[in-house]
């Protein structure tokens, strides 16, 4: 009987280590629960942090799109390059008028908005990210935003949308870009509220228009250095009561015939040309450069300006330069001389072009112009075809000096001028009015 208690004993100590074994298997199980239930938070959280940054940077992204399209020349439906189409992002969707206020299309208020369709407050382009080709863009040319594809169920979909809105000053708009992790209708509807793999962003910016042409030249021609009118006398005509029908400003002085002059009524020809101007070679005892006192910036600056397009002329730019216009580029820089001697049709007097020339200019024979040439050198204008006519509509300007022999004529036109001051331009974005909501 003695060597039972014991037995009994250490079968009591093997009962105990069981439950303490039990209580820590317990005990690690809820950790391992618990660090798993931070496991799937963190997740969570990480994910949200995923969409959110894609919906940002998708915003972002249609932001400076828009900015660029804003820029660029003739498009088609689907936002690609067109010279067939005939019309800009720009001219599509915004309306500039001559006092430089922007406002969008009325007849684009009604039709359909992808993220509310009763709201009046259209989206009229939209970008879409696909599996199989990158983003996709929607540019239709009345408004109307289709409905893409869903995409596959294992991936997101980013997409972004724009609309403007006018603003109470002259030369800017706002632009309001909202993007989403899917198609964007689904971010303003239930599913947005019942998917957690959704997110926006509303990304709303101001951009205004940098002016191609800050100051409006007074008369059809304006030289820095001195003018030669040559034996025929080249055609200087302003008949524009608000200008005096000046016609012409020198830095230096000016010879050959004047016969060839047109003022307004009452005017002598002769006392609207204005030479030895100094105001266009030296101010307060400092040279002037004629480029910034009517661009408002550095000629490198100006050339790096969005819309500004660079043409690489061989010989004649008459080809170079027309096909750029008919693509929908309106403001063109030629580095180094330039020449144009074919008998070309450049321009409308509705819908004109701005040329800088980085150098000498020569334009030689007959051709019909409308628009403004700012020569960086000298300038030679020929045209020996008497039976053909030269003709520029609008202004040409000359850093250097400038000779013309044969038949030529410049002729201001007022409208013109407006329309490349007030109308054509860079759009660039307004600092300070940028924000953004993420959701």
């Amino acid at each position: 009987m003695r060597g039972t208690a014991p037995q009994r004993a250490f079968g009591q100590q093997g009962a105990a280590t069981l439950v303490v074994v039990m209580v820590l298997f317990f005990i690690m199980a809820m950790m391992a629960a618990f660090a798993n239930r931070n496991l799937v938070f963190e997740q969570r959280i990480a994910s949200n942090y995923y969409r959110a940054g894609l919906a940002l940077e998708t915003a972002e992204a249609g932001g400076e799109w828009v900015l660029n399209a804003l820029n660029g020349v003739f498009i088609d439906a689907s936002c690609k390059n067109s010279a067939a189409i005939g019309t800009s992002f720009r001219e599509r969707y915004l309306n500039i008028d001559a006092d430089r206020a922007i406002s969008t299309d009325e007849d684009k208020d009604a039709n359909f908005n992808p993220l509310n369709p009763a709201s009046g407050d259209p989206y009229v382009a939209a970008g879409i990210s696909t599996e199989a080709a990158g983003w996709s863009y929607q540019c239709p040319v009345d408004g109307v935003l289709a409905s893409p594809a869903p995409a596959a169920a294992n991936r997101l979909q980013p997409m972004f949308a724009v609309r403007f809105r006018p603003r109470d000053r002259a030369g800017v708009v706002n632009v309001e870009v909202i993007s989403c992790t899917d198609i964007i209708k689904n971010c303003n509807r239930q599913a947005f509220a019942a998917r957690a793999d959704l997110a926006k962003t509303v990304l709303i910016f101001d951009a205004a228009l940098v002016s191609a042409l800050k100051v409006p030249p007074a008369s059809p021609l304006t030289v820095r250095g001195a003018v030669d009118l040559g034996a025929i006398g080249l055609g200087l005509h302003n008949t524009d009561p608000a200008l005096s029908g000046l016609l012409m400003q020198a830095g230096r002085s000016y010879q050959g015939s004047t016969s060839r002059l047109s003022s307004v009524p009452g005017t002598p020809a002769r006392d609207a040309l204005v030479s030895g101007d100094e105001t266009l070679r030296s101010r307060d005892g400092k040279p002037v450069d004629m480029f910034q006192l009517f661009f408002g910036m550095s000629p490198m600056t100006y050339r790096q300006q969005p819309a500004m397009r660079e043409l690489i002329c061989a010989d004649d730019c008459s080809a170079q330069l027309q096909e750029a216009y008919a693509s929908g580029q309106r403001m063109l820089w030629v580095e180094g001389p330039a020449e144009i001697r074919s008998n070309i049709t450049l321009g409308t007097a509705t819908d004109p072009f701005l040329l800088v020339v980085n150098g000498a200019l020569t334009l030689d024979g007959p051709m019909l112009l409308n628009g403004l040439i700012y020569a960086r050198g000298n300038t030679s204008w020929n045209n020996t075809v008497g039976a053909q006519p030269a003709v520029l509509t609008g202004a040409l300007l000359s850093d250097g000096d400038l000779v013309a022999s044969g038949t030529a004529d410049i002729v201001y036109h007022a409208d013109l001028i407006n329309t490349l001051s007030n109308r054509r331009g860079s759009f660039v974005r307004v600092p300070g009015s940028w924000s953004d909501g993420t959701e």
